[in-house]
Parts: structure tokens; C-alpha cells; sequence
């Protein structure tokens, strides 16, 4: 079978994340990479075609792709969740087409009103419900220069762009390839970004909530997941599920124990590069925190 490659990137605490797999007869990491970046993925409101520091991007980009000797002629990019907007919104089960379009954008507006809808690409994640009449959908708001900034870079480096997604969700391909065991389950999906939590409730492998959270000190972690659990308990009027699958910084075997004991959680770790080879070239220590790859591994699983 012939090989065929690609590549995802993600954004995490001033870094970028590069992760490439072979889909050839064995899935295959190929690559799994880390450098520091100039750009300020998660504050930058000025992002356009024309960014002043987009040749500075490229260059990053460009030379990490040479070093790891990168063979995928696409590339995917996971955004960090600080510069997004994110709301879960009821609509109406029956809108469709240009119609859920033109209400999406509607509810971006009410949600965010001193923002110009304008200037974002309002789109959604459907949540599985049972109710024919009204259905929730998680609702993403992106600005149109970052992704102009993106797709500037990728031309520029000759790749076509394959996906644009969020990072948090784009770990859901990550969680179905590596922990299928999990699907059936429902459970807690945390993502630890260092300075922030990215916290949703999965059913049946569908995200059916979201929800954000700053970490400023140490113990913010646990409080942030006690508060999840809190807000998920008065939503759904029942308690909800221990089992938390983690992911991100600071998160490590060492973490897990603490947090069963002080968030009351059955926490497992993410295995980002579980049931795929990986090559003997892949920096082992990027091998045995491969949770902080998910939302990069996440796009590079994806073939269409």
C-alpha cells in the first residue's frame, strides 16, 4: 500500500506542536516535534494575509518541517481556545442550510454584542439529543485573519491547507483511534493548557458540553475540575460521571493520583500515540508525554 502522510499543528503555551503519520499499511508517527514560536496565537486580535510577523511564522514553521524532514504535502491546524469564541446555544431541531447559518450568526451576535460578527467564520459542533424540537449545538466563532494568516502561511510553504479546527475538539479523532475502549463510556474530557482548562462531557464519543477555565496558581486545577463537575451536576440534575480522560501540560502519571484523591475524579491519562508504531526517529521523551500532541496527532489521524 502506498504511504500517504499528514500533518497537524497545534498551539500550546508559547509553543508549537508538529505531529505527522504515515497511513500506509501501518499507522505510523513519523514525526512528533516542539519549538518555541514568536506569534501570540492567543491575544493577537490583528491577525491577517499581511500580519507583520507572518514571514517570522513561516520561517518557524518552515524549519521545523526541514529538520524532521516532513514528507506530508498538506497541513492542518488545531486553534487554541483562548482565541476563539465558544458557547453552547439551543436551535431550532428543523433549521438547516442557510438558515441554521443566518441563526448561528444571530446567536454569536447575542452572546458576543460588542463583537463584529463580520469579522468571524461562525460555525458549529452538533450535540446528539434526543428532543425533535430543539437540539444544542456548540457554536465557534473564528476570526477570518487568523485563518487568512494560516492559509498565507501554508501557500507560501507550498502545502495545502486540509483542515482548520479547535484544538480541544480536534483531540476527539485522537481519544477514538487510541481509546476506543472508551467510546461506550460516558466521561470527563480535560485538557490542560497550563494557563487554562479545556473541559467537556462525552457521550457515547460525542462532545455534549464545554466549558473554559483560567489556571493562575496550582491548586486552580483541581478547584477548575471540582467547579466542572459542580456546573455538569446542576445542569444535568444528576451526578455526573468520575472518569476523567486528561490531556495537555503538567498532566503526567505523577499528576493523576492527587487529583483522584482532591477533585474526586478517576482520572486516565491520554496515550496520544497508542495503537499506532512509532518511528525510532521520535524524540522519546515527546513519546511518553504524547498528551500534549493529542490535538495535533487528533488532525494528522484525519484523512478527510
Amino acid at each position: 500500500m502506498r504511504s500517504s502522510y499528514y500533518l497537524g499543528i497545534s498551539f500550546y503555551k508559547g509553543q508549537i506542536q508538529l505531529a505527522e503519520i504515515d497511513h500506509g499499511k501501518k499507522m505510523t508517527v513519523t514525526v512528533l516535534s516542539e519549538r518555541s514560536t514568536a506569534i501570540d496565537f492567543t491575544r493577537d486580535t490583528n491577525f491577517s494575509a499581511d500580519h507583520p510577523q507572518l514571514f517570522t511564522f513561516i520561517y518557524e514553521l518552515e524549519e521545523m518541517i526541514k529538520q524532521n524532514k516532513v514528507h506530508s504535502k498538506t497541513i492542518s491546524f488545531a486553534l487554541p481556545t483562548e482565541s476563539l469564541y465558544i458557547q453552547v446555544v439551543p436551535v431550532d431541531a428543523t433549521l438547516q442550510g442557510a438558515d441554521l447559518t443566518s441563526h448561528l450568526h444571530w446567536e454569536f451576535e447575542q452572546f458576543f454584542p460588542n463583537v463584529p460578527a463580520k469579522d468571524f467564520i461562525v460555525s458549529s459542533y452538533p450535540i446528539p439529543v434526543a428532543d425533535e424540537k430543539r437540539k444544542h449545538v456548540i457554536l465557534v466563532g473564528v476570526r477570518r485573519g487568523l485563518v487568512a494568516f494560516l492559509k498565507r502561511a501554508a501557500s507560501e510553504l507550498r502545502l495545502a491547507v486540509h483542515l482548520v479546527d479547535v484544538d480541544h475538539f480536534s483531540a476527539e479523532k485522537t481519544i477514538r483511534h487510541c481509546h476506543p475502549e472508551m467510546l461506550k463510556e460516558t466521561f470527563l474530557l480535560l485538557g490542560s493548557r497550563g494557563d487554562g482548562l479545556d473541559a467537556s462531557l462525552i457521550f457515547r464519543g460525542n462532545y455534549v458540553d464545554y466549558r473554559g477555565f483560567a489556571v493562575r496558581q496550582s491548586e486552580d486545577l483541581k478547584n477548575n475540575i471540582i467547579a466542572y463537575r459542580q456546573y455538569l451536576e446542576a445542569k444535568i440534575g444528576s451526578q455526573p460521571p468520575t472518569k476523567a480522560l486528561l490531556y495537555g501540560f503538567g498532566i503526567s502519571q505523577e499528576t493523576l493520583q492527587p487529583l483522584q484523591r482532591e477533585a474526586g475524579i478517576t482520572p486516565v491519562l491520554l496515550n496520544a500515540v497508542r495503537n499506532m508504531t512509532t518511528s525510532k526517529h521520535v524524540y522519546e521523551e515527546y513519546v511518553r508525554e504524547s498528551s500534549r500532541f493529542a490535538a495535533a496527532i487528533g488532525l494528522a489521524l484525519r484523512t478527510r
